[in-house]
């Protein structure tokens, strides 16, 4: 006889009325475990701010029911695969490493990264932790992406696992819906655009001579040419005369010069972006880009205001690709020196989305902290990677900490390589549409991929 492992699952509902026979089979009908379930009933409490707190209240009852070493949440409106129990299980019984496994019944998981978000509807979670964290909340975030951010702080995965199936018998909702639906009673409403704000804002730039062409052609000039008139501070390494006073010569840019000591830009920068933003005030929106490999599409009026909503954080964008399919991410870690840092890097990065270091924004205070980190980071604690750059510095001390930035739209740098045929479109004109057909603000070409596309020479 085959051993059956016994699951709670937690049934969430709104009220006491009967389950919809479609919900009510596919849980009758799990093979391979043996289910004691549980139904939770989400009633508003006289001190729940919204129904999102609601919700955080009824989970954490769930956890207080039942004693099986795996407990399984499930929304009243989602139909269970007949298998979909035993396949998350038999998952998290192969995969020590994760902490939870989910069924996609929203459709947001890809074949290329893991989801930042992950629903809670369709949930199977290891008991113990559970146990760790009771589910929370904050403003602008669902509990169900506050307890992936608590799990992968514990060093522990969580993500959608492929082949368990189930179906949302409503709309599909998105992570945003998400949020937005369970928190509108309390998100901060929208902050407009401040003329001021914009007006103040610096981009930061530093480069040798090998962008010193690629900076003054398509960086400066698709910038300008997209309304963006904010003063750009320059940093040029080891330049000629020549090439200096070309520099010095543009409008509404500042030039400094450095000598050329062997350091590469994306690590050398760090200091200098370090000394330029310690002398500004303290909450002037700023934000940094690659110089030999960005366009601009756009305006990026929106993207300076976002800085003062998030005035302690910086702003950063995710790669395409996460682990595993990030090679970096192991190669990088791997070359640490520190033994207990290789392993905590490792670990962080392959549970959180994987930060691109071409791009970061914030206000002058938020960025000075991470670049005396960073430079702190590379000097000591990161010492021997085979990282050419700036990203691990950034992904560790993002993911150290999940106070101290807040992932944006990728719309703000735009990563074109390591995109699915499709995702990435250019016309004629050398625009650059994404797969819905529209034009982001700012294109990243990493891995020179803009010249790959002939776009940039």
């Amino acid at each position: 006889m085959n051993f059956m492992p016994t699951i709670d699952l937690a049934l969430l509902t709104r009220d006491d009325r009967p389950l919809q026979d479609s919900v009510r089979h596919a849980i009758e009908s799990q093979v391979d475990v043996r289910l004691n379930v549980h139904r939770v009933i989400g009633q508003p409490g006289r001190t729940d701010a919204s129904r999102i707190a609601t919700i955080v209240r009824a989970r954490n009852e769930a956890v207080r029911r039942g004693r099986s070493d795996h407990l399984m949440f499930l929304d009243d409106d989602v139909v269970l695969g007949k298998d979909c129990i035993a396949r998350l299980h038999h998952a998290l019984v192969a995969r020590s490493n994760y902490g939870a496994f989910a069924a996609d019944y929203l459709g947001e998981s890809s074949a290329h990264r893991d989801s930042r978000h992950v629903a809670m509807g369709a949930t199977l979670f290891r008991r113990s932790v559970l146990e760790r964290h009771a589910f929370r909340w904050e403003p602008s975030k669902c509990e169900c992406l506050c307890r992936c951010e608590d799990i992968r702080r514990s060093g522990a995965r969580i993500g959608y696992l492929s082949g368990a199936k189930a179906w949302h018998l409503t709309r599909q909702r998105s992570s945003a819906d998400c949020a937005r639906r369970n928190a509108a009673a309390v998100d901060p409403p929208p902050i407009s655009v401040n003329p001021e704000v914009v007006k103040n804002a610096k981009i930061l730039v530093a480069f040798n001579r090998r962008d010193v062409r690629r900076f003054q052609d398509v960086f400066l000039r698709t910038l300008r040419a997209s309304g963006n008139t904010q003063e750009v501070i320059v940093v040029g390494y080891g330049l000629y005369p020549s090439e200096i006073q070309s520099l010095q010569a543009l409008p509404n840019v500042r030039f400094i010069r450095q000598p050329y000591n062997g350091q590469l830009p994306p690590v050398r920068r760090l200091t200098d972006f370090r000394d330029i933003v310690a002398q500004l005030p303290k909450g002037t929106p700023v934000a940094y880009w690659d110089a030999g490999d960005v366009l601009f599409q756009g305006r990026l009026d929106s993207l300076w205001q976002q800085t003062q909503q998030h005035p302690s954080k910086i702003l950063a964008v995710s790669e395409p690709l996460g682990f595993p399919h990030n090679k970096a991410i192991r190669g990088w870690t791997q070359t640490i020196e520190d033994s207990s840092t290789r392993q905590r890097a490792f670990e962080l990065f392959a549970s959180n989305p994987f930060l691109n270091s071409g791009f970061s924004a914030g206000t002058a205070e938020s960025l000075s902290r991470y670049f005396t980190e960073a430079v702190r980071l590379r000097s000591r604690d990161l010492r021997g990677t085979t990282d050419w750059g700036d990203q691990t510095a950034l992904n560790l001390y993002c993911h150290s900490d999940s106070e101290r930035w807040v992932e944006v739209s990728e719309d703000w740098n735009f990563c074109v390589h390591d995109r699915r045929r499709g995702d990435v479109r250019v016309l004629p004109n050398g625009q650059v549409l994404n797969r819905q057909g529209t034009a982001m603000p700012v294109v990243h070409g990493n891995a020179r991929s803009l010249t790959q596309l002939a776009i940039v020479r």
